[in-house]
């Protein structure tokens, strides 16, 4: 199923274009929680990122104009140009604190959200070993938002890491994001280990990008194989492990961890409407959550999948697209929901 911009998925039933912009039309679907957002990326201190300021236009690095494909990975609707451009983002706009970030904003999310029913987004920091302010920046403006919760994030491998997980908690975190990928760390690594157990003790959940892309470097799709996952899902059964995108490209390795551990949960952003049908037959569904990977991706791309994979199943739906997430929200040490 291609769509030819972001406005054509108007085609579809839940959906309408209303001022050229596409809005969730049918309120039958109900409320969405989104598990995988970001405020701007990381840029190289002193360069700043104002986050609370609002613009026009979120700017989204997969653009209105692009086609929409659902039956493929979202990253794969990127072409070459699309794909160059994208790259450059990354690592110029990194850089020299230039280009989309400024318009990747929380009134912007907030914006994007109301359009599609989103009612709560958790908004991801990422801390690389470049000197960044990122997860402080990140935690200080979720805090002042009633529509979003921040998680915060700390490189592995700082001398410092313990004395900055205390820090992001006291400014609010309620997780932390690790992308071995990016942060170029195997996620089976001692050093990482150590700070999944200081995060199962504080009763907070870890969030990682799990699993290759396929548009990484060589080295970040080495960090990403799915079987380096395994080694912390089972000896720290008191951290909630996400396993962002539910995988990426590995999605059937994933699954199999998320069945046999029970601190494990899977998110599908990025998933072809083909992986989430697969994710949805073969994994635990009680922990699967909706996420959009804002501001990569409009949240009605990930949106119109779940609901063409639903059809016909409200409750698996309401599941999938708000009670887990709820529930893990909640959640205390061990697992156990708070009363």
């Amino acid at each position: 199923m291609r769509f030819a911009t972001r406005a054509t998925l108007g085609q579809l039933p839940w959906f309408a274009v209303d001022h050229g912009e596409i809005v969730l039309a049918d309120q039958s679907v109900g409320p969405v929680i989104d598990m995988h957002t970001h405020y701007a990326l990381p840029v190289l201190a002193p360069h700043h990122v104002d986050m609370t300021t609002e613009t026009p236009h979120s700017n989204l690095l997969l653009g209105a104009c692009c086609a929409h494909h659902l039956d493929i990975r979202a990253n794969q609707c990127f072409g070459p140009r699309e794909l160059s451009n994208l790259r450059r983002e990354l690592v110029l706009g990194g850089l020299t604190g230039v280009g989309k970030r400024h318009d990747h904003t929380a009134p912007n999310l907030a914006r994007d959200m109301k359009s599609m029913n989103v009612r709560h987004a958790v908004v991801l920091a990422i801390d690389f070993s470049f000197p960044n302010h990122h997860a402080r920046d990140t935690l200080t403006t979720a805090r002042t938002r009633s529509e979003a919760t921040g998680y915060g994030s700390v490189h592995p491998r700082r001398w410092n890491a313990r004395v900055l997980l205390e820090e992001q908690l006291h400014l609010g975190a309620r997780g932390i994001k690790l992308h071995p990928p990016n942060q170029l760390f195997r996620p089976d690594a001692w050093y990482a280990m150590r700070l999944y157990r200081w995060c199962g003790s504080e009763g907070v959940p870890v969030f990682f990008h799990a699993g290759p892309a396929g548009i990484e470097p060589k080295l970040g799709q080495y960090f990403g194989q799915m079987r380096f996952y395994e080694r912390p899902l089972r000896e720290c059964p008191d951290t909630q492990f996400v396993l962002g995108h539910a995988g990426s490209l590995q999605h059937r390795e994933a699954i199999d961890l998320q069945r046999r551990y029970p601190n494990a949960w899977l998110e599908i952003s990025g998933l072809s409407l083909g992986q989430l049908r697969e994710v949805l037959r073969q994994a635990d569904t009680t922990r699967v959550v909706f996420g959009s990977d804002w501001p990569f991706y409009h949240p009605v791309l990930p949106l119109a999948k779940v609901l063409i994979a639903t059809h016909g199943q409200p409750e698996l739906r309401a599941r999938i697209l708000h009670d887990n997430a709820a529930r893990l929200l909640e959640m205390k040490p061990g697992g156990l929901a708070q009363a």
